[in-house]
């Protein structure tokens, strides 16, 4: 036998071999041709899909709903479209058998991805039932500010100081959220303390004066001036109001109510700042430690209140991160509403 005939061969299973591959690609190029125009189609549909949803829930004021179900539905139309563009160019393929391909495949994917999928679970339900909006101010744990948007992953909030906090949407759906701005008004609150030596009156007066000069201040519900603890040497007070529930009217409200009693104090003589030594008055004129002038003399004592200074204005820029953020969408499709 020739040695030539052995490579003669091989080279003549290798052209055999080649045209039949050959024959194969021409017999699918209609249907690849097929299959692409296919995949084109679905293509322009999910993104016409996308576009839709996107718009939809713009309007309905669900912006961060429509986002995250936006790109659930094109990725959705986009992998039906794959499936059967492959099912066009291989008509041997079922698409039983790559569906049960697909679920193993995805059973894995879960596995793999099990944080990613449980956030954006989580993400879709808090915009479900937002329980809070785009605007809102909140607090999860020890991030607090104002909610920026709501993303598939994460929640992204500003604090008051103008720095971002990426919060993952699982740790917001299972924890404790504080929403500072599900209502229209909050109650703010400050506590201080005065010697036995001044009278309860005089002192609660003065108060309401001063929290009377500041505008912010709501007048229904009233504030309230209570007696909250009688100490070994002096009375707690706790000093509440209420406010519009944004974050600027409190700091407002409460830098110049602070301002506004000190002062009045001040008009008034009044120093509640060391009420260690109280004095009361003896019976040979000499001032001696123990109690009250009026417990002294059974006399009831009657002073002149003098009003202080009205406290200057003070405004927050609508850049600083402290101030009124409109809410993107409106509280009657959430959980905030008084059924």
């Amino acid at each position: 036998m020739n040695d030539t005939e052995p490579l003669a061969t091989g080279v003549t299973l290798a052209r055999e071999t080649i045209g039949s591959w050959a024959d194969s690609f021409y017999g699918l190029v209609p249907n690849l041709i097929v299959g692409l125009l296919a995949m084109i189609l679905f293509g322009l549909l999910a993104y016409a899909v996308k576009r839709l949803v996107t718009v939809y829930f713009r309007r309905m004021g669900r912006q961060d709903l429509g986002l995250i179900l936006s790109s659930f539905s094109f990725w959705g139309v986009i992998v039906f479209g794959l499936l059967l563009s492959t099912t066009i160019v291989f008509p041997s393929v079922r698409p039983a058998d790559m569906l049960a391909s697909l679920g193993i495949g995805s059973l894995a994917i879960g596995f793999a991805f099990k944080d990613i999928l449980q956030n954006w679970l989580a993400g879709l339900l808090i915009l479900l039932r937002m329980p809070f909006r785009r605007g809102d101010q909140i607090k999860v744990g020890d991030a607090e500010g104002t909610v920026l948007r709501i993303e598939p992953r994460a929640t992204v909030i500003r604090t008051y100081d103008g720095r971002d906090i990426v919060v993952p949407n699982t740790t917001i759906y299972t924890g404790t959220v504080i929403i500072h701005t599900s209502q229209k008004e909050r109650r703010v609150e400050i506590d201080l303390t005065v010697g036995y030596v001044y009278d309860i009156g005089k002192m609660t007066t003065i108060i309401e004066n001063s929290l009377e000069q500041v505008e912010e201040i709501l007048t229904d519900p009233p504030p309230q001036i209570l007696c909250w603890e009688l100490g070994s040497t002096s009375l707690a007070m706790k000093v509440r109001w209420w406010i519009n529930s944004e974050r600027s009217a409190e700091v407002v409200t409460r830098s110049r109510a602070v301002r506004a009693i000190k002062e009045a104090f001040e008009a008034n003589d009044i120093d509640p700042t060391d009420p260690q030594l109280i004095y009361y008055q003896s019976t040979d004129g000499a001032s001696e430690p123990g109690g009250s002038p009026a417990a002294s003399t059974g006399e009831a004592k009657t002073e002149e209140v003098v009003a202080g200074p009205p406290p200057p204005k003070l405004t927050i820029s609508q850049n600083d991160p402290e101030a009124e953020k409109p809410q993107d969408s409106s509280k009657a499709g959430t959980l905030l509403i008084d059924k």
